[in-house]
């Protein structure tokens, strides 16, 4: 759309667009009536043949029949009515021409010494249709007729009539359209303008557009009067938000910047202190002197990209990082653009810059929590499918020693799988410990019983070189864990403070109260602002630095020479405490030792024993009831299969829930006891047990499975009155938790 249009007031722009509008319209009707003309022509001409083809027919039939030439040439001539038809010729049955009927005499015609071939055919503007003519069956001979259609210059004049009534017809509305717009739409919106522009002129508020009507021009005039009435306040409003956007950027720590790019300085609003802090602000308005302050790094990155945006106008954004003399670095943003140069200012670039060194810290940390999230979700899917098979393993092997006799030679090697199998099963443990995929305990309990308890022992395991120093809060608050996981903690931490003074140093083990607000947690996005309690391992080692840290909880990491270490014992900590829902930190710098801090939520309730303490015998495992044993893992089956049948137990097995179901409508006897994996394709265990249940309510259910996250597990805490055993486990473990499921007395309802 050209600017000679676009400055046009609006009501030239409405009257153009009508004329436009009517002129296509009228081109539109014209093309078509011309189209419609065309595409219809030939089957109209069509339909009146074959009419008046049918009529003939009729007509000749019998002249055909008594062989009535002079009959038949009567009633071709009757075709002089119709202009178009311009030959008809009537053959008998033999093939040659009857009686023949032609327009112009000696003009073109079908008079053909043989009947052409029935249907039609369409050339030169000429239509011939050929038909048989029959009398009950009888052939009595052939009728050919040729119409004419009319050329298209013909035509034109009743085009032209057609197209003059709709043109009158469009005349007619356009001109009506044009006064309805022109009262409704311009005029009102010609006098709004007239009113903004003299406002925008002489800066006069008390100007105001008259409404003429309640539609939505009177509305945008009543929103138009309404916003000049506003309008003072609201640069009153703007001159408040000026003066607090100020203060914000203080807080903030962000301020503005211009580079007056010929002069090559740059200004920063007065406010260096805030976003470069007092001792790294720059030396003057030089850009000289803020380049010097940046990373060596990160120094060309950030020249090329002012550089850039003061050259082609590209929009400026950069990260970087700059020094103070003290060598501490903070991270900066800068955004910034040129300004548009009307020609005779030079050229500027203006922007924001801020201090991001806290976010970039919090997106650190939460890249390092996803990390370990997703590592801790890898080692908890590989610890389960290895529990099943350490359980076929160590119960094979279990089988094995049982067959053979105490001075057989396999025996040795029999025992030392077993051996291999049970350092498996320790290594799964820490596995699904890191994981936080761990079959847990927790009760109340209070730290500085568990640290007092351990006192002796970690004087042996630090060694004499090494003082050990414990400042245990008397008020301290009560936390909810598993204790021998808790201990497990202790003792990771210990060792490994140990292992970081190969020469002798101090290990302090302290705990308090603390209370974790929102400042805190604005610098630690995991952690919710509670109560918390504490527990603070430190050493005197020799620390580490930054991209150790950030991979110290990580499994199988270690900093230790190869076959000293399986880099576990961290990884277990972090797991153990993150399921208990707390924290785990670490401080440290390279030759000032190292600093673990574990904050546990402060328990505010009892957690009664999920169910009673197990019996630490039985006088028997054997037993003769029926047991159901449903396993999807085939070497876990048969091996419960075969140490219960063993034991005396009537064992039915399957393979998952559906198969289960069948075997159980199947067994038409007593079944006392499920024994089911929770987690199988199809139906989980959970989902089987209750529809049996619902079938038998005297049944009793034990679940079995490795992953301890599953329909009858919640964060590693068993459900109330659910007895379960964990994967992997021996032959003697199986049998004694049969019979106490089995001799257990069951709660009413």
């Amino acid at each position: 759309m050209s600017r000679a249009f676009r400055d046009r007031p609006i009501r030239h722009k409405v009257n153009l667009l009508i004329v436009a509008a009517s002129v296509i319209a009228l081109i539109i009707a014209a093309i078509g009536v011309v189209g419609y003309d065309l595409t219809t022509l030939q089957p109209r001409a069509l339909r009146d043949l074959v009419a008046q083809a049918a009529l003939i027919r009729i007509n000749t039939t019998a002249a055909l029949a008594f062989q009535d030439q002079r009959a038949a040439t009567e009633n071709l001539a009757t075709l002089k009515a119709k202009r178009e038809i311009a030959s008809a010729t009537l053959y008998g049955p033999d093939g040659r021409i009857f009686a023949t009927y032609a327009r112009a005499r000696g003009g073109p015609g079908v008079h053909n010494a043989a009947h052409p071939p029935a249907g039609h055919t369409y050339q030169n503007n000429r239509l011939t249709i050929s038909e048989p003519v029959q009398n009950e069956g009888q052939q009595l001979g052939w009728l050919a007729m040729e119409y004419n259609l009319p050329p298209l210059w013909s035509r034109l004049p009743q085009y032209g009539i057609i197209v003059g009534v709709v043109f009158l017809a469009l005349s007619t509305v356009s001109l009506l359209l044009w006064r309805l717009l022109e009262s409704s739409i311009t005029d009102p919106l010609a006098r709004l303008a007239e009113a903004s522009k003299a406002v925008a002129q002489s800066k006069d508020r008390q100007v105001r557009a008259v409404k003429r009507a309640d539609d939505e021009i009177g509305h945008l005039t009543d929103a138009f009067n309404e916003m000049l009435s506003t309008l003072q306040a609201r640069e009153t409003d703007l001159r408040e938000s000026t003066g607090q956007l100020l203060a914000a950027m203080t807080v903030a720590r962000m301020g503005s910047w211009a580079w007056e790019v010929p002069r090559g300085t740059i200004s920063w609003s007065g406010r260096e202190v805030q976003v470069f802090g007092e001792k790294g602000k720059p030396a003057d308005a030089t850009l000289a002197s803020f380049l010097e302050l940046i990373h060596p790094t990160d120094r060309s990155v950030v020249e090329q990209g002012l550089w850039r945006a003061a050259e082609t106008g590209q929009r400026c954004e950069l990260d970087f990082r700059v020094l103070d003399p003290d060598g501490h670095v903070r991270w900066l943003a800068m955004r910034g653009q040129r300004t548009q140069d009307d020609g005779n200012q030079p050229a500027k670039v203006l922007g924001l810059v801020m201090d991001t060194t806290d976010r970039r810290r919090l997106e650190e940390q939460l890249l390092q929590s996803q990390k370990l999230e997703a590592i801790g979700r890898l080692a908890g899917g590989v610890a389960h499918d290895f529990n099943n098979l350490l359980t076929g393993i160590l119960g094979y092997a279990n089988f094995a020693l049982k067959s053979l006799p105490e001075n057989h030679a396999a025996r040795v090697d029999i025992v030392e799988i077993e051996r291999a199998g049970t350092r498996a099963a320790a290594l799964t443990g820490q596995l699904l410990a890191y994981a936080r995929r761990q079959m847990i305990a927790p009760k109340i309990v209070s730290l500085n019983e568990l640290v007092g308890n351990l006192e002796s022992l970690l004087r042996r395991l630090i060694g004499e070189d090494v003082d050990l120093e414990t400042r245990c809060s008397r008020d301290l608050w009560r936390a909810q864990i598993d204790p021998g996981q808790f201990e497990q903690v202790i003792i990771n931490l210990a060792v490994n403070a140990r292992d970081a003074m190969p020469e002798g140093g101090r290990l302090t083990v302290e705990t308090s109260n603390c209370t974790l607000d929102d400042s805190y947690v604005r610098q630690h996005p995991e952690v919710v602002a509670a109560d918390y309690v504490m527990m603070a391992v430190a050493d005197t080692g020799i620390g580490m630095d930054t991209a150790t840290q950030i991979r110290i909880f990580e499994p199988f990491f270690t900093t230790k020479e190869q076959g000293k270490g399986t880099g576990l014992g961290l990884a277990v900590c972090y797991g153990i405490v993150k399921q208990a829902g707390g924290h785990l930190w670490v401080y440290s710098e390279p030759r000032r030792g190292t600093t673990f801090k574990v904050l546990l939520p402060r328990a505010t309730e009892d957690l009664a024993d999920a169910a009673a303490a197990r019996p630490v015998d039985h006088p028997s495992s054997q037993g003769h009831e029926t047991v159901l044993i449903v396993e999807d893992e085939q070497v876990v089956r048969r091996l419960a299969v075969r140490a219960l049948t063993e034991q005396g137990y009537n064992v039915l097995e399957a393979e998952d829930g559906l198969a289960a179901l069948e075997v159980a409508q199947g067994h038409s006897g007593e079944l006392q006891l499920l024994v089911t994996d929770v987690v199988m394709p199809g139906m989980n265990g959970k989902e089987l047990a209750d529809r049996l249940v619902a079938e038998r309510p005297d049944l009793r259910v034990l679940y079995i499975s490795g992953y301890a996250e599953h329909a009858v597990v919640r964060h590693g805490v068993l459900e109330e009155g659910i007895a379960f055993l964990s994967k992997p486990f021996d032959l003697a473990e199986l049998g004694r938790t049969v019979r106490e499921v089995l001799d257990k007395v069951q709660a009413p309802g």
